[in-house]
Parts: C-alpha cells; structure tokens; sequence
C-alpha cells in the first residue's frame, strides 16, 4: 500500500523484467554470445542475492546509472579488452542516437581510463534501454 503511495510501480509491470527477457533484449541488440553470457553472470549473481522483487526494483531503478558492479576498473578493461570491436560499435551508435560525444557522455563518470569509460557508458546505457523496453 505504502508503495503505491509514493508512485512506485507495480508488481505486475515489474514482471516483464526477468532475467530470461533481459538476455533476449541483450540478443535482440546484436551482442555475441559471450559478451551476453558476462553480463548475465553478474546480473544473476544480483538476482541471487537479492531476490526477484528487489532485482525487479533494481533494474527498473538504474534510469541510466551504472551497476555497482561495473564500477571495477579491472573487470571494466577485461570487458573492454574482450569485446573491443563490440564496445567500440556501441559508443558510435550511442553518438549518433545521442548526438553527443563519448566523452561527453561519460563527464559523470569517475573513471579517467577511456576504456573503462566506454565499457561503463554502453552498459549503463543499453542496460536502461532494456529496462525501458520492458517496461513499455
């Protein structure tokens, strides 16, 4: 009851936000199987940990801001070092569709390590798209 009070979302549209819709979002983006399959990893670990409903929340909440998880500098540039081309060919559409440079898009960020930085900008970014897109 409380909830609904405040503008919270429902359960019910929170239902779409699954971790079987989110991959699928993520393969419907065009991302190779193994980009997928990190991220998943540690979507799961979340799922894991705090439960569906809190997850639910979570996901819904990240209103382009970057996962906890992603923060890491060392797993970023494992990310980025592995998916290079995929990271790279994300941050151009993200120009075009934004009409605004990387770095620009990145002012936010921490991170001064330009790999880090992208890595962070992609996931923040198609990680809320999908939220959006599940939500709609």
């Amino acid at each position: 009851m409380i909830k609904k009070l405040f503008g919270f979302k429902s359960r019910n549209v929170l239902s779409n936000i699954t971790l079987d819709n989110i991959q699928n979002k993520m393969n419907e983006m065009g991302f190779n199987k193994e980009f997928v399959d990190e991220i998943m990893i540690i979507l799961e670990n979340r799922f894991n940990k705090y439960g569906k409903e809190e997850f639910q929340e979570w996901f819904d909440g990240l209103n382009y801001r970057l996962p906890e998880e992603f923060n890491n500098e060392k797993v970023a540039i494992k990310i980025y070092e592995k998916h290079s081309l995929l990271i790279e060919e994300q941050v151009k559409k993200l120009e075009q569709e934004t009409k605004l440079s990387w770095e620009i898009q990145t002012e936010d960020l921490k991170n001064s390590n330009e790999k880090v930085q992208k890595v962070q900008l992609v996931i923040r970014h198609r990680l809320s798209d999908i939220s959006l897109d599940l939500l709609n």
